[in-house]
């Protein structure tokens, strides 16, 4: 694996595959960023992507030290950049993180939704455990936008005639990374089979829809092969109570399997109630009112956790990090596939634009048919503007995709302290397709900019 700098364009190239995660580029982009040594650039939204970005625990492979966010960028502190080893001597600085000397990186995890809306107005979400600075600039979200969302607050909102390509305001999304949502459970008190716990697509649903709700139930032994994963159990069921675009999927996903028979609505935002409402609120999923519920993935992960019989849908990269195990889900194709790096890239082999716009991508995976495809993914997406006041951080953006999303032409090394793509992986993510990604460089690199570039 060998970086080297293309002087002429100053943007960085790789021989690495993959995965480019959503490391918030965001950055104050005032004239006076131009004077600084370095550009601080600062992101929020998703929490499916955390992990990725920020790192979570102290534990190898999962601590900051060891995440993209400290992979490309400055550390914050500078101390949670990698050494190289020996071996792999040549990279800048003689360091492996950071990447590019001239950016750091600060993201928040709170949500897609409040990620969004801190894009749109370019404001810092509500204070969490990573604060960031206004403006931001950047947003990872798994909910697509549809393209009617107008920006405001930033260098792209300028008065300009109806009907040109600023109005609406435009900005650019790509898909990044790959997820699962994963059914993930608490075992204490539970008889788990070797292979795990199976759920038929009748079985989840079920679960899902609040009508099953003993782990003893009939059509969970009908699963395991008769097995009893426990006499007398409460299945305890755990949803998010933000907006999120892990519920978002997850409704999706619903929706396309099972049609009409799932009810409750497809959308980020979650509520619950005791009776569904006619007509269902719009962009809403209403739960069940005895489901139990917490706030971002890693609350829901947290509650899961903390209650013997529980069951939640947290993403797979979170998942990972809480150690919890994950139900064997059956797909489309009628074979269960327990969820995997792997799995999840199956659903995305072959997956297509589905947004007119050159400017956004969005892909469309609710129900994948592959054999050996995990049934319930998303695919995380990046924001960003059209047009940037500093020229820092509109290189900084292409920088870093060109390096993140770069399809190596010889195989990477294969260790997981050096090799972005074995970096997700090991914390529960999955590559996209190169095509795909190949396709996201080319929409940055053409209208990530300080200038609006022509219409399409």
């Amino acid at each position: 694996m060998v970086f080297y700098r293309d002087h002429q364009s100053n943007h960085l190239r790789s021989s690495i595959s993959v995965l480019a995660i959503a490391i918030g580029l965001v950055a104050g982009q005032s004239i006076s960023d131009k004077s600084l040594a370095q550009t601080s650039i600062n992101g929020a939204g998703a929490s499916t992507v955390n992990t990725l970005f920020a790192g979570t625990g102290t534990a190898y492979p999962l601590a900051p030290k060891g995440s993209w966010f400290n992979a490309y960028g400055v550390g914050n502190p500078p101390s949670l950049n990698n050494n190289v080893p020996p071996a792999l001597a040549g990279f800048p600085n003689g360091t492996y993180g950071p990447v590019n000397t001239s950016v750091t990186f600060r993201y928040a995890s709170v949500g897609s939704g409040a990620g969004i809306t801190s894009f749109l107005t370019q404001t810092p979400p509500p204070a969490t455990g990573a604060t960031i600075s206004a403006p931001v600039s950047f947003a990872a979200t798994d909910d697509p936008l549809t393209g009617t969302e107008r920006v405001t607050g930033s260098p792209n909102n300028v008065p300009t005639p109806a009907g040109t390509p600023q109005n609406p305001v435009p900005y650019v999304q790509i898909p990044v990374i790959s997820v699962g949502i994963a059914l993930a459970y608490n075992p204490s008190g539970l008889n788990v089979p070797a292979a795990g716990i199976k759920l038929s697509r009748p079985t989840y649903l079920a679960i899902l829809n609040g009508s099953l709700t003993n782990w003893n139930d009939a059509r969970i032994r009908t699963d395991n092969g008769g097995a009893i994963i426990a006499v007398n159990k409460p299945l305890i069921f755990v949803r998010r109570s933000d907006d999120s675009g892990t519920t978002f999927a997850l409704s999706s996903h619903l929706k396309a399997a099972f049609g009409a028979t799932w009810n409750r609505g497809v959308g980020k935002k979650s509520i619950g109630a005791a009776v569904i409402p006619n007509p269902l609120p719009a962009d809403t999923v209403v739960w069940p009112a005895n489901f139990q519920f917490a706030s971002g993935g890693g609350g829901v992960a947290t509650k899961i956790k903390a209650t013997a019989g529980a069951i939640g849908y947290v993403d797979s990269a979170t998942r990972l990090a809480n150690s919890l195990p994950a139900a064997v889900l059956r797909n489309k194709s009628g074979n269960y596939a327990a969820i995997s790096s792997t799995t999840i890239l199956n659903a995305f082999v072959g997956a297509t634009d589905q947004d007119t716009n050159a400017r956004r991508i969005k892909l469309v995976v609710t129900d994948p048919a592959a054999t050996n495809a995990y049934p319930i993914v998303t695919a995380s997406y990046l924001l960003f503007y059209d047009k940037y006041a500093s020229a820092s951080i509109a290189t900084g953006i292409k920088g870093f995709i060109n390096w993140a999303l770069g399809v190596p032409p010889v195989p990477a090394p294969a260790d997981v302290t050096t090799n972005p793509n074995s970096i997700a992986i090991a914390r529960g993510y999955a590559p996209l397709p190169d095509t795909i990604k190949t396709q996201a460089r080319t929409v940055v690199n053409t209208y990530v900019d300080t200038v609006f570039n022509p219409a399409p």
